[in-house]
């Protein structure tokens, strides 16, 4: 490549005369030589093609520095480069005061044209015959996010992949109104070719993002419906003191105060009114009651400034007898409100008392009576049991139990939320605190608040929330997500858990102050396993409940079907039980459950034998002798001394007496 540099000394830079000048010669120098021109600002990074739309878009002012060069290696290349270099250096503004004053209009036009592309709200970008970007105003420069020395020179494809600005060029024919996808976002476009004396010089393309005008066509829709559709009376007043809007319920309370008031000076219509007054103060006036055709309303008036600049004011009326209908209506909502939450927790009392808790195990009626204590109290409880043991069950009967039983019971599951979203389920949200959040939103806590919060699966709660959680345990109070007010609560906190949380804090994944903070008072559920002696009468409820669910009629399950639920170890406890009796009715094609009915994992199990009485000649043995037949039996079954007592109501120390006494041998 051949170049050479000029600096530029005529005062009035290259303007339009200069440059078509500029651009003749190097026509005249491309036919003799055979070679194409190119120039730039020393301050550009890309040479671009001599051409008027070119060298006007550099915008060269004096004492700038230009590089003229070609691409060629040749001595034609040389010529062309130093005879156009010289040629610039020579060219100045005529001294001629009449050409002067032409060539400074031309200089001044030529700057007014840039300064409207540059503040128009819509994006130009501006090629040469050969795709070559000349120019491009700010607007196009920021939706691309890129800069003019970076787009300067280069071809439109590369800076615009999906530009279209070439086959404008090819065709001479202008595309109106196509869309587009530029720095992936959809706009419409405009293109256009470029003309001189019918000889296309380049191209035009005017673009602008489509989501700005149906933005603002929709929010100017919406606007004007809630303009339309309020209840209250509405009046704007512009920045000069004209009447611009009235809406319909303004119209319809005070039709002779609207009549013809629209285009007028608020001067003439109301001199001394409120609205003059706020008018000229630029303060506001709120709730001020006062009377207008025998109407009695409440006022709000206030100035509009957009920017710092004073735009009018806003008038808002309200009719005080409208306000009265709305608290009539209020107040009688209230009362079938009230009426209806007091039919409900009426009837939610039925199914969720500590009567509905079923079994007579004894660790199991233990618990029960702790939960009966825990719910005359409002410290916390920790309910801990495998899963399916009725932890939620206990819960509702505490708070069903309690003082707080007219108030909300609000359950949030912890393992099922995930975590960037717990925080603000729990606390809420405020409006724009994230993307999405349009509204403010109350977390359950605040849902919860003067009754009860079921915190289920505490233990799965990311390590992040435990210290949140905690200040609400100690302090009685939290922020809302993108909140600045601390709110306060009242919120008695139960929570639940079938993890091993000491094992958790050892290992870090529980905070341990949270956990001795949840540990007031513990209570335990024992597994369907450990309470046997319960799956008749569990049985027996589950059909009653599911034949209402499924319409049927089953009466009962037979002494077989019963044993293998009995010989079943229950991992998923009386959750499980309630699955597979349904599944069971499901089945069934009589009116008995029978073992064809339950599934098969359960079924291939062998029942245990029942143990039967031993009789002599058909005569009753002694006490002994069934005593020595009855533990040995145990014995045989359960293998150890702890296990076969709890069985037969005796102590271990009892069993192993009775072992050595009567010969029943122990196995280990």
């Amino acid at each position: 490549m051949i170049k050479h540099a000029v600096t530029i000394t005529n005062p009035l830079g290259i303007h339009v005369r200069i440059a078509a000048e500029i651009v003749h010669h190097a026509d005249v120098l491309k036919r003799k030589y055979n070679t194409s021109l190119y120039v730039r600002k020393s301050t550009d990074s890309a040479p671009i093609a001599i051409s008027m739309i070119a060298l006007l878009s550099l915008r060269i002012e004096k004492d700038d520095i230009v590089e003229v060069s070609c691409k060629e290696d040749s001595v034609e290349g040389r010529n062309a480069v130093i005879e156009l270099s010289n040629y610039i250096s020579r060219l100045v503004t005529d001294k001629n005061e009449n050409m002067y004053k032409l060539d400074n209009i031309m200089v001044q036009s030529n700057i007014a044209n840039e300064q409207i592309l540059q503040s128009i709200s819509v994006g130009i970008v501006v090629v040469d015959i050969n795709s070559s970007i000349v120019s491009m105003n700010n607007y196009g420069l920021k939706f691309l996010n890129m800069t003019l020395e970076e787009v300067i020179g280069k071809n439109v494809s590369d800076i615009i992949p999906t530009s279209d600005l070439s086959t404008v060029i090819n065709s001479r024919k202008k595309h109106i109104g196509t869309t587009q996808i530029i720095n992936n976002k959809e706009v419409l476009v405009t293109r256009s070719p470029i003309f001189s004396e019918n000889k296309v010089i380049g191209a035009v393309g005017v673009f602008q993002d489509i989501s700005e005008l149906v933005a603002v066509k929709e929010l100017n829709e919406k606007f004007s419906k809630i303009l339309e559709c309020s209840s209250d009376l509405i009046c704007f007043v512009d920045e000069n003191r004209k009447i611009s809007y009235l809406n319909p319920s303004y119209m319809k309370y005070l039709p002779l105060s609207s009549q013809d008031a629209l285009g007028k000076d608020l001067k003439d219509i109301s001199a001394d009114g409120l609205r003059m007054k706020v008018f000229n103060t630029r303060e506001k006036v709120e709730n001020y009651v006062y009377q207008k055709e025998n109407i009695d309303l409440i006022c709000t008036i206030e100035p509009l400034f957009i920017d710092r600049t004073f735009k009018g004011i806003i008038s808002i009326l309200k009719p005080v007898d409208q306000i009265k209908n709305l608290l009539l209506k209020l107040e009688h909502s209230q009362e079938e409100l009230n009426y209806y939450k007091k039919e409900l927790l009426r009837h939610s009392k039925l199914s969720n008392s500590f009567a509905d808790i079923i079994g007579s195990n004894s660790s199991l009626q233990d618990s029960i009576l702790m939960a009966e204590k825990a719910s005359k109290s409002i410290s916390t409880v920790l309910i801990r049991g495998e899963s399916g043991t009725g932890k939620e069950l206990v819960a509702k009967a505490i708070h069903n139990n309690s003082n707080r039983k007219d108030k909300p019971f609000i359950r949030v599951n912890c393992a099922a939320i995930p975590e960037n979203l717990l925080e603000s389920e729990l606390f809420g949200y405020e409006k724009g605190a994230f993307t999405g959040a349009v509204k403010n939103k109350p977390g359950k806590f605040a849902l919860a608040d003067g009754g009860t919060i079921f915190l289920d699966e505490i233990g799965d709660m990311p390590i992040s929330m435990q210290v949140k959680l905690l200040r609400v345990l100690q302090e009685k109070e939290f922020e809302s997500v993108g909140g600045i007010v601390t709110q306060k609560v009242d919120t008695r906190v139960i929570a639940a858990t079938n993890r091993p949380l000491e094992e958790m804090l050892k290992s870090g994944e529980f905070r341990e102050d949270l956990y001795y903070r949840l540990n007031v008072i513990t209570i335990m559920l024992p597994p369907l396993k450990s309470r046997k002696e319960d799956i008749c009468e569990l049985t027996e409820y589950f059909i009653k409940k599911i034949n209402k669910k499924l319409d049927k009629n089953i009466k009962g399950i037979s002494k077989e079907a019963l044993n293998y639920l009995h010989d079943y170890n229950w991992p998923g406890n009386i959750r499980e039980l309630e699955n597979i009796i349904e599944r069971a009715i499901n089945m069934c094609e009589s009116s008995v459950i029978t073992e064809k009915d339950l599934p098969i994992y359960l079924t291939n199990i062998i029942p245990q034998k029942e143990y039967t009485l031993s009789f002599s000649d058909g005569d009753l043995l002694t006490m002994k002798e069934y005593e020595k037949e009855i533990i040995s039996a145990a014995m045989k079954k359960y293998k150890s001394y702890n296990k076969a007592g709890k069985v037969l109501g005796l102590t271990h120390r009892t069993i192993s007496l009775k072992c050595e006494k009567y010969g029943i041998p122990h196995e280990n």
